[in-house]
């Protein structure tokens, strides 16, 4: 008889213990530090870049004064860009569309890199005019004049056909002295070139700021970060291997890889729905917003273009305020479809502090010297010049302790769409690019 009610009792407890479990796996709900690709911080998906608006990644690749047959501008991109900054705070008012085009002589010009709406106008600008009610086409310089008399200063938004104006002023004694010091005074500024032979208008300095070569620590960035922020569902994600041994993710739909020897990463999510184009500020926009969602300003980034029919944005990377070129690694790119993020390349580290102390001074030839170069190299074919300017070009090192950037300061050319070295030494390829 206790033999039997030990069992009932044993029984008892048993099916207890099974309801139990039963209960929790019914009303289980897994957390997301649970998921299968990482802790409750990495689901975040944040990089841990900057802040950045429209205002801070939309800059002019140039800025140059003209007076009296001679052309003028900054010895350094940091005093180009507190120049740009402070005419960015200028008001601009009474702004209107010219009916008749007059001719372009303006005492200083700004050019971009590409077309911008002009609804950026008032973003980028002081301009006292709604968004709603600028003009829907879109320009590529900003020019400014000043009437002396009047102590006033004219700007003309040019498009990129030339074939369209606008026009605003700015009524400010202070910021008519600034202009006028720079203008006739020379404050600051260094004698430009022209390459009157170039496509388009084409200035670079006479003489050579002091610049120095880098060597720049870096840590990668955590490629799960991206998964857990491009991926609809983190969890449903597979991790394997390519070939070379390099991460590949993918949930059957969209993948990412990583490349380059892990220093940069492909992102694809197909969408072969067509659509309208977007309009270049809201192609911009998304972009921004996308890149922001993750923490992705983790370095210096500045506008290149926006590609309207193609839907691609893209940014160049940028130190001490010089543009960094390479292959693949000094570029953020990303590709739209009807709103839909459906293509992203980028590097897949950032800079974290120069190496040496005393960073080594870089021997470079003067401006004189570059257009002379140019002139008497029979391979270069001046018309296709598009722009030339200072900038670095990216090595990345693999050491057996840790990885760095190499940064050589070099003249580069805007040739035939693409930046080279001016003086590259594989000319039947910059010919054939």
């Amino acid at each position: 008889m206790r033999m039997e009610t030990t069992k009932s009792f044993l029984l008892i407890i048993l099916i207890g213990v099974s309801l139990l479990l039963t209960f929790g796996l019914w009303t289980y709900q897994p957390s997301e530090g649970d998921a299968s690709l990482g802790d409750e911080d990495t689901v975040t998906g944040d990089l841990g870049g900057t802040e950045e608006t429209i205002k801070t990644i939309v800059e002019p690749q140039s800025l140059v004064f003209h007076s009296q047959g001679e052309h003028y501008g900054f010895p350094s991109p940091q005093l180009e860009r507190e120049f740009y900054e402070e005419v960015q705070r200028w008001k601009m008012s009474n702004f209107r569309e010219k009916q008749n085009i007059s001719g372009l002589d303006p005492e200083m010009e700004m050019e971009f890199s590409d077309a911008l709406p002009m609804t950026l106008a008032n973003i980028l600008f002081n301009l006292d005019q709604p968004a709603e009610n600028l003009p829907n086409w879109s320009f590529n310089r900003v020019l400014i004049d000043y009437e002396e008399n009047s102590s006033l200063l004219e700007v003309t938004f040019v498009s990129v056909d030339q074939q369209r104006q606008a026009s605003a002023v700015i009524n400010d004694a202070s910021s008519f002295e600034l202009f006028q010091s720079k203008l006739i005074d020379k404050e600051d500024l260094i004698q430009y070139i022209h390459l009157s032979e170039g496509a388009g208008n084409v200035y670079f300095p006479s003489e050579v700021d002091d610049m120095n070569n880098y060597s720049l620590s870096i840590v990668p960035l955590n490629e799960q970060m991206l998964v857990n922020s491009l991926f609809r569902d983190p969890t449903m994600v597979s991790r394997s291997l390519t070939p070379l041994g390099q991460p590949y993710f993918s949930d059957a739909v969209r993948e990412l890889k990583v490349v380059d020897n892990g220093r940069a990463i492909s992102f694809i999510n197909p969408n072969s729905a067509e659509g309208i184009p977007a309009q270049r500020h809201e192609l911009l926009q998304s972009s921004m917003d996308s890149i922001s969602d993750h923490g992705g300003w983790t370095d210096d980034y500045k506008l290149l273009s926006i590609d309207r029919r193609a839907g691609i944005v893209r940014y160049q990377m940028f130190y001490a305020d010089y543009p960094l070129f390479d292959s693949g690694l000094t570029r953020i790119e990303q590709e739209f479809k009807n709103g839909t993020l459906v293509g992203y390349q980028r590097p897949l580290f950032r800079v974290t502090s120069e190496i040496a102390p005393d960073p080594e001074p870089a021997n470079l030839d003067t401006g004189e010297e570059i257009l002379t170069y140019l002139r008497n190299d029979k391979e270069i074919s001046l018309e296709n010049i598009e722009a030339i300017r200072l900038g670095y070009q990216l090595t990345y090192n693999d050491d057996e302790n840790a990885n760095f950037l190499s940064l050589e300061a070099k003249w580069y050319m805007n040739y035939k769409g693409s930046w080279k070295p001016v003086r590259e030494e594989n000319k039947d390829a910059m010919e054939s690019n």
